[in-house]
């Protein structure tokens, strides 16, 4: 996945990650050391001696600059920041497409790229990015179950098996996670109902896939609401129970007959 800069050699993965913590915030080469020993962002780091080789790097090709700054020690830092060139090649990376092919190998920097765009990318770039994943890992857990499917009756080994079951399960995991979080991007951000109250008693979220991404499609675009034929459409294939505020009316509970005899008196 990686792109050349200005200087047409292509940036390893892990200086695009050291790019886009940068663009994040400024930071010092001890404190992206500490901060890759003590976070699982350390998986991106080929080797602990990789940091302030790749940084010199980034620096010599213009994209980030460091001042000298005096810590609490009395001992001089370089404290990095990024360059107008550097945020357009942080920017561009964020901006590239999901490679179907790649989905499997590419998914950790996948993660990466997600966590980095906030504050970044505009939402609707970053929902456009979720749905490509989401495509491309359906596309690939479709081809390891026919794959294990067309093995049916052959001589698959048993650990063979097994692995490709992992997969796919790891895989399905991933796309659960990427429908959630369309989900959770695409509502507008709104103040939570309290326990009890009649929206939270009777509004669920869609449970089917087809569910979701109509309403999903329905609320990403700013300025739009659920339309009536939508909402109906969601409540018979998947299972909302009204719309917001209103629960839905059911039928009567009927009155048990009166037993003949005497009128009552008064």
């Amino acid at each position: 996945m990686a792109r050349p800069d200005a200087a047409g050699r292509p940036l390893t993965d892990f200086e695009q990650v050291l790019l886009g913590l940068i663009a994040s915030e400024p930071r010092s080469g001890y404190g992206l050391k500490k901060m890759f020993n003590a976070s699982p962002a350390g998986i991106y780091q080929p080797s602990p001696g990789a940091l302030y080789p790749a940084l010199r790097r980034l620096e010599d090709r213009g994209l980030l600059q460091a001042e000298k700054k005096v810590s609490s020690g009395r001992r001089s830092q370089r404290l990095y920041q990024v360059t107008e060139a550097g945020q357009a090649v942080h920017l561009d990376w964020l901006r590239q497409p999901v490679v179907p092919d790649t989905v499997a190998t590419d998914l950790g920097l996948h993660m990466m790229r997600f966590a980095l765009m906030e504050n970044h990318l505009e939402r609707e770039a970053v929902l456009a990015f979720l749905w490509d994943l989401a495509d491309a890992l359906d596309r690939f857990v479709c081809g390891v179950e026919q794959f294990v499917a067309s093995k049916t009756g052959q001589s698959l080994p048993q650990h063979a098996r097994l692995a490709l079951q992992h997969g796919i399960v790891t895989h399905r995991a991933s796309l659960e996670w990427a429908h959630s979080a369309l989900a959770a991007l695409a509502e507008p951000a709104a103040r939570p109902d309290p326990p009890g109250s009649a929206r939270s008693k009777t509004v669920r979220r869609p449970t089917s896939l087809r569910g979701r991404r109509a309403l999903i499609t329905a609320r990403s675009r700013p300025g739009t609401t659920v339309s009536r034929h939508l909402r109906h459409r969601l409540s018979s294939s998947a299972g909302w129970s009204g719309s917001a505020g209103r629960p839905r009316r059911t039928s009567r509970r009927k009155r048990p007959p009166r037993r003949p005899g005497r009128r009552h008196r008064r």
